[in-house]
Formats: C-alpha cells, structure tokens, sequence
C-alpha cells in the first residue's frame, strides 16, 4: 500500500513538473524551454525593454542593453552594452533564466554561449507588423502572462486593421529619410514602409531590391515626393536636412519629422508612430513650417 501511494506521488509530481514546463518557439525557429515562469531577464534590445514592460514584467529585467529608455523605470536597468555588443560576463553574473534578444543586433557569438552555458534565449525578429502583437503573445508566455500576451496581440492588430480603413484614400507618395549623413531610406518591406503602406502612401523607392537603400538628392528631387518625412528625435538638434531640403524651391513646405522611437523599434508603441505618420502626411503646413 505504500509503495503504490509513493508511486502515485512520483508520478504526480512528474506530470505536475511537465505541466509547469514552457515552450515556445522563437523567431528563429528554435524552441526555448523554461521550467516556469521567467523571473530573472536580461534584454539586448530596447525593443524587448518595452515589450517586457507591455506584458507587466518590467521590474523582473535585471540587465537591459544601450537606449532602453522607454518607459522611464527602463533607464534605472543596468546597461550592459547594445544590441550589437554585449559582456557575455555581465549577464551570466546576473544569473537570468531568460535572456531575450534581436537577430538583427548582431550578437550572435553571445548568444550561442549563452546558450552553451544552459541559458535559455528567445531570439526575436518582427519581419511584419502584424508579428509584433505575435512577439508580445510569446514573451507574454514566457513569463507567465499568456492571457495578457493573447489580448495584446489582438489588440495590436485590430487597431493596424482600423489604422489601414481609416487611411486607405490618401494615396500620396513619401520619401522616408533615416540618416543625416547619407540619404538612407527604406523598401516596402521594411516596417517603416509597411507603416507607410498603413497610412495609404506610396513609398518612391518602396521597390527598392535593398531594405534600406542609399539614394541620390538628384533621385529624390525627380521622384517629386508630396511629403518627405525625416526621421529624428524632436528634442535637440534639428538634421542638418530641414535646411537643406527648405532651400530648393518648393521643397521646404514638404519636410516633416517624426521621432524614430516611435516609427523604428517594433515595440507596442509602433501603433503611435504609425498614427503620427498618418497625422504627418495629411496635415497642412503653417507659416512656421510646422504640420498642423
């Protein structure tokens, strides 16, 4: 009688074990395994930062990466290097079980220590807006926030779907600028030009065979855009582009800027970004040279 009531216990305790387990398949294919809840996380991108956040988990990151600034109590996080380069030291020494990365930040050689060390890593790559809400869903069931994840992600696409009704007529052509020092700007299939896409726009070098192509002043000046959006932080110093752009006639009442916080990082927040880019596009210009 009591070898079969242990019996039972053992197995109990097996299938109570395995109930527990998470799996969830990252970005790149591979399945992380977490024997619980994720209660100790380092971030390598801001990106991650904020969906942690997003999904209510924010004060259980104990490492985070450069330009993990949003929401505040992010820039109390100690900064362990950027999304390209991280102390492989540091973050072992903070004994996470979950380390969460971006497959574009190029630290790829970290995270296959990481990974030799036993530490589990979801690696996280949004090639669509719609994956972002899908990116949210899996960290939200790494840490135990399933239902939270689930609704985010519903909720993320269902207002992308009400953003593309609402904007489906402007149809007027952008050039998106992302750099100060050469004109750098994007295709159709990257997310800024999926945005763009959202907001009813015609991207001029949407067809672009690179996702964020070099272009010529000359190029752009013939492409005649409606609107050039720059992609700056609105507080500090302005592109050196604004003036640039202002002294070709006709060009100066076409320029608007955006925060790239809001429009570049495949966070919750996108949504906002995307919203501004709508609102950028489709306002007038003052006498100051503000959208209003």
């Amino acid at each position: 009688m009591i070898t079969r009531f242990l019996s039972f216990s053992i197995l109990f305790l097996v299938l109570t074990s395995a109930q527990a387990k998470i799996q969830v398949i990252d970005d790149t294919g591979r399945q992380v395994s977490l024997d619980g809840p994720a209660q100790r996380i380092v971030s390598l991108a801001p990106h991650l930062t904020e969906l942690l956040f997003s999904v209510g988990v924010g004060s259980r990151i104990v490492g985070t990466s450069r330009f993990s600034d949003f929401p505040a109590a992010a820039q109390l996080i100690p900064v362990l290097g950027d999304a390209f380069a991280v102390s492989l030291e540091s973050v072992v020494a903070l004994e996470p079980d979950l380390v969460v990365a971006w497959h574009s930040g190029g630290a790829t050689n970290v995270i296959e220590k990481l990974r030799a060390l036993g530490i589990p890593v979801y690696v996280n790559e949004a090639t669509d807006l719609k994956s972002i809400g899908q990116s949210v869903r899996r960290l939200g069931a790494l840490v135990g926030e399933d239902a939270l994840g689930a609704e985010l992600d519903r909720s993320f696409v269902n207002q992308l779907e009400d953003l593309q009704t609402k904007n489906s007529g402007v149809a007027k052509s952008v050039f998106f600028q992302i750099s100060d020092q050469s004109l750098y700007t994007v295709n159709d299939s990257h997310l800024i030009g999926q945005a763009m896409a959202i907001c009813g726009l015609e991207n001029i070098y949407g067809t672009s065979d690179i996702p964020v192509p070099i272009v010529s002043k000359e190029s752009v000046l013939t492409a005649d855009p409606d609107v050039i959006v720059i992609s700056q932080p609105l507080v500090g110093k302005k592109s050196p582009w604004v003036e640039k752009w202002s002294e070709i006639d006709g060009f100066g009442s076409k320029v608007r800027l955006i925060d790239p916080a809001l429009i570049s990082r495949p966070s919750m927040r996108i949504l906002e970004g995307i919203r501004e880019l709508c609102r950028l596009v489709s306002a007038t210009v003052s006498p100051t040279g503000e959208p209003s």
